[in-house]
């Protein structure tokens, strides 16, 4: 089992409601898992006006957040993050005393859990007084980790999210960073880029080792922010090798801005995280479902198979579906005959166009139900798209005069016509960029191999086209002869 277990609030977008928190809090607890991190990178005083103090509301919200943390389950940690990397003058000592106390404020509402974020900000010391203060831009984070790490107490965790957070080289940065940094304080990587795909325990071996302490895995999953807007990331945690907690102390994921949608992934994670070598992702997955699902669990699992597609899942389009679109387009290659498989397709798309109904009418889940409504919407469009791909197929091969087939066709196209496709991504995307950098250095920022622009993904257009070609093929050939 992996020290640390939770979730870090770190995506960019809306941050979450007070009452979204308390029921992700309660969830941790319920779910085994035992850090809740304040990092949202849109709070203004987290990142861009990181040296103003909360008002008093908001700060009775984290205090009553850190309660709900002691409450849930055996113990949630509520701790908070600060990124003051973009404006901070790191040898000014107001910057570094207005640091100290935002942090020390968390403190005396009973938070014993920190973060310095330095992430996502430039990679060289920026003010000439740093230049002349500090040898390196690792010299000033470890020295303003350290006055920070003093202020807060013995009894307090420190984590730094250092600048060089992703990838696998051993840059001069994070070997200063780890030969100089106090072992008690925590570093945290996001693994070989920003989602990665796969974690192994090479890769962490290599990192801590670098680092010289166990790594703390800042895990992009299942955020949905910036250009991965379109995609509703449902599918179930895998990709991480058991081997890892070997390597690393915790494990937190970056979830969605829809929190009661990243239920899914962040259940079945901390199955992982409390068993690694018997976690069954599948099994965890259909629970979890169960559990988010309540009102409509066969409807949500349908839904759900259909936005499993990410960057660690980027083949699962709704597998269930595409093997029957896969065995039709196999019949029509070797010119069997096609109805066996359009009967099946059909049966199987019937079963998903029942799915926004039920899920508007009985999910229990209301602020689920809002979180997931454009999905629901493109869900439904996407699903009548394939249904009417199959009605004229059926009609293309039936016993049908050309005519009644002709205009099958013509009536597939009309009705294509009238949908306008969604932007939100159901049975895969039709264009998507995952941010799979690989060096976040000012002069080296870089893509590695993993799939970055994926485009042409979703099988609602797969079926669509292939009924396309098939009516143009058939046609044409009879004009021909």
């Amino acid at each position: 089992m992996f020290q640390h277990r939770g979730v870090v609030e770190g995506f960019y977008g809306v941050p979450l409601a007070a009452e979204d928190r308390r029921w992700l809090v309660e969830r941790l607890g319920a779910w085994d898992m035992n850090l809740y991190l304040h990092a949202p990178k849109d709070d203004p005083r987290h990142r861009t006006r990181w040296r103003e103090r909360y008002p008093a509301a908001e700060t009775s919200e984290f205090a009553a957040l850190v309660a709900c943390g002691e409450r849930a389950g055996a113990g949630v940690s509520v701790g908070f993050a600060i990124s003051p990397g973009l404006s901070i003058e790191y040898g000014s000592r107001a910057d570094r005393k207005a640091l100290a106390a935002k942090l020390v404020s968390f403190r005396a509402i009973g938070s014993r859990w920190f973060a310095l974020a330095l992430d996502d900000v430039p990679s060289e010391l920026v003010h000439a007084s740093d230049r002349r203060a500090f040898r390196s831009l690792a010299a000033a984070h470890v020295a303003v980790a350290h006055e920070l790490a003093e202020a807060l107490g013995p009894d307090a965790t420190l984590l730094l999210v250092p600048t060089d957070y992703l990838g696998t080289a051993a840059t001069d940065y994070l070997e200063e960073l780890g030969g100089a940094l106090d072992p008690r304080i925590e570093v945290g990587w996001t693994g070989r880029t920003v989602v990665s795909p796969t974690i192994t325990a090479a890769e962490a071996a290599a990192r801590a080792a670098t680092l010289r302490r166990p790594v703390l895995v800042w895990d992009n999953v299942p955020a949905a922010d910036g250009p991965m807007r379109p995609m509703l990331h449902l599918g179930p945690y895998v990709g991480r090798e058991p081997a890892i907690a070997q390597h690393a102390s915790g494990v937190v994921l970056n979830p969605m801005e829809r929190i009661r949608a990243s239920a899914p992934a962040l259940a079945t994670a901390a199955r992982f995280l409390a068993d690694p070598n018997g976690y069954d992702p599948e099994a965890a997955w259909r629970a979890a479902l169960r559990e988010t699902g309540d009102g409509a669990p066969v409807e949500f699992a349908l839904f759900a198979a259909a936005h499993r597609f990410s960057a660690i899942a980027p083949a699962d389009r709704d597998a269930e579906l595409e093997r029957e679109i896969d065995g039709l387009s196999l019949a029509l290659a070797a010119e069997r005959d096609p109805a066996p498989a359009l009967a099946a397709l059909g049966r199987t798309l019937a079963a998903r166009a029942d799915v926004a109904d039920a899920l508007r009418e009985r999910l229990s889940d209301a602020r689920l139900r809002e979180e997931i409504e454009p999905w629901i919407a493109s869900h439904a469009i996407e699903t009548r798209r394939m249904r009417n791909a199959v009605r004229a197929l059926e009609a293309f091969f039936g016993e049908r005069s050309r005519s009644a087939q002709v205009l099958a066709f013509f009536a597939m196209e009309g009705a294509l016509s009238r949908e306008t496709c969604p932007p939100q991504a159901s049975y895969g995307p039709r264009r998507v960029l995952y941010p799979q950098l690989v060096s976040m250095r000012d002069d080296a920022m870089s893509f590695g191999s993993d799939p970055v622009l994926i485009t042409g993904a979703c099988l609602a257009d797969v079926l669509v086209e292939l009924a396309e070609r098939v009516a143009l093929a058939r046609f044409s050939a009879k004009l021909d002869g």
